[in-house]
């Protein structure tokens, strides 16, 4: 499912870069200008949710990424977590019973090298993630290697990486299991209409020792509503080649949420 995800959006990049607007069109996103050390840009995204009836739910999704680019380096760096707790109330006996149903947050850095045209470089990355919920209570993660910007077009790109690297699970039963991986990433950021943009991030932790192989595709449409203020649309798939249990290899989240770019 991840991989479809992903060509869909290439296929989607492909057909938006014949119909593309005028360089003089695009909206580029503000950027920090911090002279020498170069520029950062990035964003906060906020999202509520709000059920009634016989199942009461209130929670929140805050994400935020920053982007820090100078002449040798591009940093990013991107926090992510959601809370939701649940009230169900029985009709028969009246009775109230409050849970919490989802509770996880990730983060995660990486700082590529930029070398001959700057459009290729080398990486690094760290990443940890947990879900109070999910197959696995903790994740961590840790690659290197090769990235490609292969197309680029002031705001809009595309990039691909690969690398080994090294990862560690703890299950939702305690069980642990760590060793090495191959890291694949691709990353698709275009405009599709002035004031919005198309985004389209693949990640594939392949397991090198016949482990769990982890798969993460999102995608999200930003629009523009006033200055830095805007809405998104995303939807995010999670697959896990080998879970524990009678539980599902994949957990699929749509979400709405209010986006502050600065």
């Amino acid at each position: 499912m991840p991989v479809l995800l992903l060509l869909l959006g290439l296929l989607s990049f492909a057909a938006l870069a014949n119909e593309e607007p005028e360089a003089d069109e695009i909206t580029v996103p503000g950027l920090i200008d911090l002279g020498i050390l170069g520029t950062i840009t990035g964003d906060i995204e906020l999202g509520f949710l709000f059920m009634d009836g016989n199942t009461d739910a209130r929670g929140w999704r805050v994400a935020t990424e920053m982007v820090h680019d100078s002449e040798y380096f591009r940093n990013r760096y991107n926090i992510q977590g959601r809370v939701q707790n649940n009230q169900f109330t029985d009709t028969a006996t009246g009775d109230v019973t409050k849970q919490t149903t989802v509770k996880r947050y990730a983060l995660s850095g990486q700082s590529n090298y930029k070398f001959l045209t700057g459009t290729q470089s080398f990486f690094g990355r760290g990443a940890y993630a947990y879900d109070m919920f999910g197959a696995f209570r903790q994740q961590g993660s840790l690659a290197t290697g090769y990235a490609n910007r292969i197309y680029e077009r002031q705001a809009n790109y595309l990039d691909l990486e690969t690398g080994p690297g090294f990862a560690y699970r703890e299950s939702a039963a305690g069980n642990t299991t760590k060793g090495l991986i191959w890291f694949l990433a691709a990353n698709l950021e275009q405009e599709i209409y002035k004031g919005s943009r198309f985004r389209q991030t693949f990640e594939g932790n392949v397991s090198l020792d016949g482990e769990n192989s982890m798969f993460t595709s999102r995608s999200t449409l930003t629009s523009q509503i006033n200055g830095r203020l805007g809405m998104r649309l995303s939807f995010s798939a999670n697959y896990n080649s080998r879970p524990e249990g009678d539980l599902e290899t994949l957990d699929t989240e749509t979400s709405a949420s209010l986006v502050y770019s600065f």
